[in-house]
C-alpha cells in the first residue's frame, strides 16, 4: 500500500504542475481548436473560380461588404474614380503577405482579374461566373499595376465598381496558385487568417492559422468545419457537444430557432441578409406564358403567413424584387396584394390549366429551409385559385430547368457582391445565361435598357429612381417573384464569441474567439 501511495502522490503533485502551467498538451491542442458545422460544404475544390466559399477567411477579396451591403476596405484601403466613372484605382493595404510568405502587391492583383478573365464563363459551388466578368467590371478595356495601387479602366462608366467587387469578384489569391488553364495547381494561397490544412469532400474541411496574416493572429490555432446536410443532424451535434456553432446560409432551420435560443448553453445571432426567397416561372410554356396566371399565382399566396408561420418569424414577406438589405435602392412602393378572389377569376378567364403545374424544390435546399411545407402550401394555393398543382422535389434541379421540366421553381437567392446590377444582370436580362438556359422566357427590351442605364448612372438619386423603376416593370411582369426577405440565423456556445455576420451571411472566422459566456 506504501508502495501504491508513493506512486500517486507524485503523479497528483505532477498534474499540479501541468495543470499550472496551462494543462497537458492534448488540452492546450483542444484549447485551440474550434468545431463548427454547415449545412454545405464550403469546399469545392480545385476547378472551382474560389476553390473556398469566402467564409473559411483563406482568401480575401480587394473590397467587402458591411451589414448595410456597403463596401467597405479589405485589401484594398481606399478607392478613388476619375472620368465619369471610366477610371477606378484602388490602393493596397501595406504588408501583406500570403500564406505562402510572398508578399502581396499589384501585379497579383491583376493576375487575378486576368485569370477571371480568362476561364470566365464558369461554374461555382458558390457565385457562378456564368453572366460572364462585365458583371464585375463592365467593359474592361485595361487592368495595370502603378505601384501600390490597381487601376481599371473602362470602355463605359461604372456607378459603383467598389460595389460589384466587393466579394468574390474581388478575391485575390498568389498567382503561384493558379494553373495554366486557370484550375488551383493545389490548396489555395491566400491572405487571410486562415489556411485550407485538409479537407475531405463533403465531409468537414480543417484550417490552420495562417503564420504571415498581416491582422492580429486569429484566437484559434485550428477551425473544423463539417458539412451536416441535415438540418436535425446539425443541432443534435450542438446539443452533444459535437460542435460548437453553426454557420452559413440556413444553419438553423427557422423552426429550430426558437428552441435553440432558449437554451441557455447557446448563442443565437440573427441578422437581415440578402437572402430571398423566390418564385421563378417558366414563361416559356403554357400556362405561365399567360401573365394572367403568373398574376393568379401570385395573388393565390399569402406571403404573410409563409414568413410568421412557416418561416417561423425569421422572414419578412416579400414584395419588391430587392430586399430592403439594399436601402435606398429597394422600392418600398411596390406592394404584394393576397388576394384569392381574384386569382379565382383570372384563372377562370384564362382557362384551367388540363395538367397540375410543377413545383420544383430542391433536395440539398431542403436541410436548409422548410421547402417541403412551403411547396405544399403552395400547392393548396393555387389548387384553391383553379390551378391543379404537384411537388417535385430534385437534387440536380439546373438540369431539370435546363429541360424545361418544371412550372415554378421554389429557391433562395443572394449576391456575390454589394451591386444590385447582379440581380438584374444575371437572372433577368433577356441575354442572360439563367434567364435563357432556364427557359423562363421573359424579354423585355424596356428592362435591358434600364439594367444597362442603372449600371453606369454615377447619380446616386438618378440611379436609385432607375433600379425602382426596374422593381415595378419586375412587378407587373412577374418573371420572378420574392416570396420573403430571409434572416439568417447562426448559433455557437457561449464559449465562443465575436461572431459577426454580414447580409450577405458570411461570418468571420477570423473574429472568433473563446469566451466566458
Amino acid at each position: 500500500m506504501r508502495r501504491r501511495a508513493a506512486i500517486v502522490v507524485p503523479a497528483m503533485l505532477l498534474g499540479m504542475v501541468l495543470s499550472g502551467c496551462g494543462g497537458s498538451p492534448e488540452a492546450q491542442e483542444d484549447a485551440g481548436l474550434l468545431t463548427l458545422a454547415a449545412p454545405r460544404d464550403l469546399v469545392a475544390g480545385p476547378q472551382d473560380p474560389y476553390f473556398t466559399h469566402q467564409t473559411l477567411r483563406v482568401w480575401e477579396p480587394l473590397v467587402n461588404v458591411d451589414d448595410k451591403l456597403r463596401p467597405v476596405p479589405a485589401l484594398a484601403t481606399s478607392w478613388e474614380s476619375a472620368e465619369g466613372g471610366r477610371r477606378w484605382t484602388f490602393t493596397l493595404r501595406e504588408g501583406v503577405r500570403f500564406s505562402d510568405g510572398t508578399a502581396l502587391n499589384a501585379e497579383a492583383v491583376v493576375a487575378n482579374v486576368q485569370r477571371f478573365l480568362r476561364i470566365a464563363p464558369r461554374q461555382s459551388a458558390f457565385f457562378s461566373l456564368d453572366a460572364g466578368m462585365e458583371a464585375a467590371y463592365g467593359q474592361l478595356e485595361e487592368v495595370r499595376a502603378d505601384g501600390g495601387r490597381v487601376t481599371f479602366e473602362l470602355r463605359r462608366p461604372v456607378a459603383d465598381l467598389p460595389g460589384r467587387l466587393a466579394g468574390f469578384f474581388s478575391m485575390v489569391q498568389s498567382p503561384k496558385a493558379f494553373a495554366a488553364s486557370g484550375d488551383f495547381a493545389a490548396n489555395p494561397v491566400g491572405t487571410g487568417p486562415y489556411t485550407l490544412a485538409r479537407w475531405v469532400k463533403g465531409q468537414q474541411a480543417e484550417l490552420a492559422a495562417n503564420p504571415h496574416y498581416y491582422g492580429a493572429a486569429p484566437a484559434y490555432k485550428k477551425i473544423v468545419v463539417k458539412v451536416i446536410p441535415d438540418a436535425n443532424a446539425r443541432v443534435a451535434a450542438l446539443r452533444a457537444g459535437e460542435v460548437d456553432g453553426l454557420i452559413d446560409k440556413g444553419a438553423l432551420l427557422s423552426g429550430q430557432v426558437a428552441a435553440v435560443a432558449a437554451d441557455s448553453r447557446f448563442r443565437v445571432v440573427r441578422s437581415p441578409s440578402a437572402l430571398t426567397h423566390y418564385l421563378t416561372f417558366n414563361g416559356s410554356r403554357e400556362p405561365f406564358s399567360d401573365p394572367r396566371l403568373r398574376e393568379a399565382a401570385e395573388l393565390a399566396i399569402d406571403r404573410r403567413t409563409i414568413a410568421e408561420k412557416l418561416l417561423a418569424g425569421t422572414a419578412k414577406p416579400g414584395a419588391a424584387f430587392l430586399s430592403p438589405v439594399f436601402g435606398d435602392l429597394s422600392d418600398p412602393g411596390v406592394a404584394a396584394s393576397y388576394d384569392p378572389a381574384r386569382a379565382r377569376a383570372l384563372v377562370s378567364a384564362a382557362g384551367r390549366p388540363a395538367a397540375p403545374v410543377t413545383i420544383l424544390i430542391s433536395s440539398a435546399e431542403t436541410g436548409q429551409f422548410p421547402y417541403t411545407d412551403v411547396a405544399e402550401v403552395l400547392r393548396a394555393a393555387f389548387e384553391q385559385a383553379g390551378l391543379p398543382a404537384k411537388v417535385t422535389m430534385a437534387e440536380a434541379t439546373k438540369a431539370v430547368m435546363e429541360a424545361g421540366d418544371y412550372d415554378v421553381f421554389l429557391s433562395a437567392y443572394s449576391v456575390p457582391n454589394g451591386d444590385a446590377d447582379y440581380l438584374f444582370r444575371r437572372f433577368l436580362r433577356s441575354d442572360a445565361a439563367w434567364n435563357v438556359d432556364r427557359k423562363l422566357g421573359y424579354r423585355s427590351q424596356e428592362f435591358d435598357a434600364l439594367v444597362d442605364q442603372a449600371a453606369t448612372e454615377t447619380g446616386q438619386a438618378e440611379r436609385r429612381d432607375l433600379y425602382r423603376r426596374l422593381q415595378r416593370l419586375l412587378a407587373a411582369d412577374r418573371p420572378m417573384i420574392p416570396l420573403a426577405y430571409q434572416d439568417n440565423p447562426v448559433v455557437t456556445t457561449t464559449g465562443v464569441g465575436g461572431v459577426v455576420q454580414n447580409a450577405a451571411y458570411v461570418v468571420d472566422l477570423g473574429k472568433l474567439t473563446p469566451s466566458s459566456g
